[in-house]
């Protein structure tokens, strides 16, 4: 296997990155959109495309904004944490960010930045900061960065679910036009849809969207659940902010 070099490697991990913001967009628009609830992309481009306005737009990046301090100027700046999907519901007009999703194919040590700003955004706001993965080592090299379960965790799943509001793992599709990501989205659809209020903000524990059966896959526990799940928390966090 030829060896990337770092800015073909950077560019690579982008791409798929993106790949995961736009599948796991993809989905919760399809469930959530008929709720008011709306998942977009956490950049500013993005957001006017999808807001209309310039303005609104600025206004909910410049209120998910942190302070931290600049020690060698003295000074206060705010910085803009690690945002990759915004949640956002429209409420009488207004517009409110219930949750952010910081998306990552795999790990790699780079938990710690997502625990650092879960941490920070759980402590100054009631924004919901929440990982999503594909825990892509479970299939590349035959073991899960998560551990086998809670008994046999990870240092990356401790400090995950202790400064998150949750791990939610997805299965590995190759684009929003993968027939298997259509199909799974007509089963979940199809069960959903059967759902009354009540139900959805009860409802957990389906795995239309994740394989817990494959050979190296973690074990769920309180924190660590299928995407189907998210779906649902998403509409309990709207309950809660009502």
């Amino acid at each position: 296997m030829a060896i990337l070099d770092d800015k073909t490697a950077q560019s690579q991990r982008t791409r798929i990155g993106r790949r995961l913001e736009d599948i796991a967009i993809h989905i919760l628009n399809q469930f959530l959109n008929s709720h008011d609830i709306y998942a977009v992309k956490g950049e500013r481009n993005p957001l006017v495309k999808f807001l209309k306005s310039e303005v609104l737009a600025d206004c909910l990046i410049e209120y998910n904004k942190l302070p931290v301090k600049n020690s060698c100027r003295q000074k206060q700046i705010d910085e803009y944490p690690d945002t990759d999907i915004l949640i956002l519901y429209h409420l009488d007009g207004d517009w409110k960010i219930l949750g952010v999703i910081n998306c990552k194919v795999s790990f790699h040590s780079r938990e710690v930045m997502v625990t650092f700003w879960g941490l920070t955004v759980r402590i100054s706001t009631n924004i919901k900061y929440v990982c999503l993965t594909q825990d892509a080592d479970q299939y590349r090299k035959k073991r899960s960065e998560l551990g086998k379960s809670c008994d046999e965790s990870t240092s990356a799943r401790r400090l995950l679910e202790s400064f998150t509001d949750g791990i939610y793992i997805i299965k590995n599709y190759a684009s929003t036009d993968d027939p298997e990501l259509k199909a799974d989205i007509e089963r979940f659809k199809g069960f959903f849809d059967q759902l009354d209020d009540l139900e959805l903000v009860r409802m957990k524990s389906t795995t239309y969207f994740d394989d817990p059966n494959y050979e190296h896959h973690t074990a769920y526990c309180q924190k660590v659940r299928p995407f189907d799940d998210l779906i649902f928390d998403i509409l309990r966090w709207k309950l809660e902010s009502s």
